[in-house]
């Protein structure tokens, strides 16, 4: 059994685990909605860089969540990353060729996490998780031909961690960084096989905005 999948039967687990005491203390049970903004950095550096200029860019996203008793917390969120750049050839001495073709890549994290809240202060909250990723990867340009175009997914996992206050019962604000490992999306042909690099992966640092009970 991969990492990816022991992460998702251990986020089920925990949701599973927590049910009696919900039945038990359903006055504590919160949901929340939220939104996220922030930025994405790709552990495949160098292929990023090549074809769109940059490793890093803009993500945002949002989600739900239940906060449980005995302070577990389980969430799905999705979110989106896309940036503009241009098909390249990489020559067998990593000589960049430039083909002038524009090309758009996309990528849209979908995340289940469970984790624990630390509530030892009234309005600060801390807070940390692990969770199974799947990541939809599309690559597309409008000059090329269709089999040069790509839309997959991959399975993963991810760690997250972060602090929030509550300015309101209802209101959260918080900062967050989020490690994701996405193997062997990558790879395979094009610039990431001369590269050799297979994760899909990344660090995320966003701003979460939380709103409910």
């Amino acid at each position: 059994m991969d990492v990816s999948r022991r992460v998702l039967l251990a986020v089920l687990a925990l949701t599973v685990w927590a049910t009696p005491a919900v039945a038990q203390r359903r006055p504590v049970v919160g949901v929340r909605g939220f939104a996220t903004l922030g930025s994405l950095t790709f552990q495949a550096k160098e292929s990023f860089e090549t074809v769109l200029g940059s490793a890093s860019g803009v993500v945002f996203g949002g989600g739900g969540q239940v906060l449980l008793p005995w302070d577990i917390y389980v969430e799905v969120a999705a979110s989106r990353f896309r940036q503009q750049g241009e098909r390249v050839f990489v020559g067998p001495n990593d000589e960049v060729f430039r083909l002038g073709i524009p090309v758009e890549v996309t990528v849209m994290p979908l995340e289940l996490t469970g984790g624990f809240r630390y509530r030892k202060w009234r309005r600060a909250v801390p807070y940390g998780g692990i969770g199974y990723s799947f990541y939809r990867y599309r690559e597309t340009s409008e000059f090329a031909d269709r089999s040069e175009n790509v839309n997959d997914g991959f399975g993963g996992f991810h760690l997250v961690g972060g602090a929030e206050i509550q300015p309101k019962r209802w209101l959260a604000v918080g900062g967050e960084v989020s490690w994701s490992s996405i193997p062997d999306a990558l790879g395979d042909g094009g610039v990431s096989a001369a590269f050799d690099e297979h994760n899909l992966g990344g660090s995320t640092f966003r701003i979460k905005v939380s709103v409910g009970r």
